[in-house]
């Protein structure tokens, strides 16, 4: 029998000896009594959020009528599967994106909260210290991307995009190389150690370590 509920550190171990396994997804899934495909979802929760992918969803949670249609509008094109979806646009289940298209097949409206703004869902033009601003307002004050989609006026994709870059490749990832704004190469040594510095400002909570670092990296440039 499956169990309804796990903890976010339980996740978090049962992820990790999945992996070390070497069992059938399905078989590992039944022998530990997790739902069929949670495991998976788990799995790219984690790989796209960290730990905060594996927390239960907040009930007040709205999502805006353009992702909804989106969703719907991916289903229906044979974009990947209610599952998929839901991993793909960050939906905390499959079951949103499919109740989402049962409506929209019975011309039922697809509406958002009457409090919530409008996202867009084109790219909106935005500087480079707007999307540090994004990137802070979802990992440092633990915002989802539709919330920071919403509060900044950006689309989903572009709030997500910039969060992922900033995991990869830290804010310096997150400069604008198509001509609207300064070239990355413009960037001097002070400012991408700035931006070091900001960046573990936001992560970090023990201010100590920050000043270590940036100690660090300026004895470098003195060197340099």
């Amino acid at each position: 029998m499956s169990r309804s509920k796990f903890t976010v550190l339980e996740k978090l171990n049962l992820i990790e000896d999945y992996q070390q396994s070497g069992l059938p997804r399905a078989i590992y899934e039944r022998r530990h009594g997790i739902g069929k495909d949670t495991l998976r979802s788990w799995l790219i929760r984690y790989q796209r959020d960290g730990l905060e992918g594996l927390q239960e969803a907040k009930k007040n949670i709205h999502y805006s009528k353009e992702l909804k249609h989106t969703v719907v509008f991916a289903y229906l094109n044979g974009e990947g599967t209610f599952g998929e979806l839901a991993d793909r646009y960050g939906l905390r289940n499959a079951t949103q994106a499919q109740n989402w298209v049962t409506k929209y097949n019975e011309d039922k409206p697809l509406t958002a909260s009457p409090s919530r703004k409008r996202v867009p869902t084109m790219p909106k033009k935005t500087t480079f210290e707007e999307r540090i601003e994004i990137v802070e307002y979802v990992v440092k004050h633990k915002h989802s991307y539709a919330e920071a989609a919403e509060h900044f006026q950006v689309s989903y994709q572009q709030a997500r995009s910039w969060v992922l870059k900033d995991k990869n490749g830290g804010y310096e990832a997150l400069v604008d190389n198509r001509g609207h704004h300064r070239d990355e190469s413009e960037l001097t040594d002070l400012d991408k150690a700035n931006l070091r510095i900001r960046q573990l400002e936001a992560e970090l909570k023990d201010k100590e370590l920050v000043e270590q670092f940036a100690k660090k990296l300026l004895e470098l440039q003195r060197k340099g």
